[in-house]
């Protein structure tokens, strides 16, 4: 299991706001998981729609979950398939992700943020680089 990150928007009370715009998440969502077919499929209230990338060292599993006027929430989580190798080519292939992400929190007037940490404020590219995969890991003992 990897480390998940959420997309959602919240009002001025903290509480789950208004949903996203079905377009734009999934315009944003090709960025990351190309021409995935569920990606054409119509998505209705309380559909949750998985989608999956796997690539050399990165494995990003989507899932949207749909409200009553478009998408409630976009989860990703995304795992490194080549433990203990170095880091850096794992940080370059999730980097157009992790873009693609920040840019769909933008456009929408959401937060792109670490699911332990739903009060935090929204994520950087780098942020969520460092949360995945830290150049300079703390040490054991």
């Amino acid at each position: 299991m990897g480390d998940q990150l959420v997309v959602m928007q919240f009002d001025e009370a903290g509480e789950p706001g208004a949903d996203l715009p079905v377009d734009v998440v999934l315009g944003r969502l090709r960025e990351v998981f190309g021409d995935d077919p569920e990606l054409d499929l119509p998505i209705e209230d309380g559909d949750v729609v998985e989608l999956e990338f796997t690539g050399a060292r990165a494995s990003i599993d989507g899932f949207v979950y749909a409200g009553a006027q478009g998408v409630q929430r976009v989860v990703v989580e995304i795992a490194d398939r080549s433990w203990g190798e170095p880091v850096h080519e794992f940080r370059q292939e999730v980097t157009p992700a992790l873009d693609a992400l920040v840019a769909l929190a933008r456009d929408t007037g959401a937060r792109f943020f670490d699911s332990v940490d739903p009060r935090s404020a929204s994520l950087t590219t780098e942020q969520a680089l460092d949360l995945l995969a830290p150049t300079d890991p703390p040490r054991a003992g």
